[in-house]
């Protein structure tokens, strides 16, 4: 009889036990994060396009995100790849072919990233996209703005923008975990 009272008791914990609001997260984590972030729509598409995001907590969210600026990165590498190629040999090649070795080394950066969130070093993540990655992409608009005679083609500036943008977002996420 005692085994039945102790089922019982279980069960009644088991149906009552709600989880901690601060470890799951839920649309109002996901806005309040976001609304602190430079480009919070961007931050909404981003965080509410994965389906996880409904139960992660702020660094998951973060990882969310950090997930979103590297996609961008990678899109901006496929971007500066196939321009490279199809661009004859021009000062136009030249800074496709050098934007696109920097992209890469941005994208692979959010690699230190994503281990310093794993470990919990927000801070330090932080510093990787602000002093490492969002330079190597900074650098591509100057190499354009250093010949002005050379337009920046549409679909490179609108890759740039958009990474960007993400990684402005992940720079905020991380500020207010």
């Amino acid at each position: 009889m005692a085994s039945f009272g102790v089922f019982v008791l279980i069960f009644i914990f088991t149906l009552s036990y709600q989880p901690s609001p601060l470890v799951r997260s839920d649309d109002n984590l996901i806005k309040s994060l976001c609304s602190k972030a430079d480009f919070p729509s961007i931050c909404l598409d981003c965080l509410t396009s994965n389906p996880s995001s409904k139960t992660a907590d702020a660094p998951e969210l973060s990882i969310i995100a950090i997930s979103c600026a590297q996609k961008e990165a990678n899109l901006l590498y496929e971007v500066l790849s196939n321009q490279y190629e199809s661009a004859p040999k021009s000062p136009l090649k030249t800074i496709l072919g050098d934007c696109a070795e920097r992209t890469l080394d941005a994208r692979n950066d959010f690699g230190s990233v994503l281990q310093s969130v794993s470990a919990r070093n927000y801070g330090g993540a932080k510093g990787i996209v602000i002093n490492l990655i969002q330079p190597l992409v900074d650098s591509c608009t100057a190499h354009f703005s250093e010949l002005p005679n050379i337009p920046i083609p549409a679909a490179v500036a609108a890759g740039i923008q958009q990474l960007t943008f993400n990684c402005k977002n992940v720079v905020a996420i991380l500020s207010n975990i």
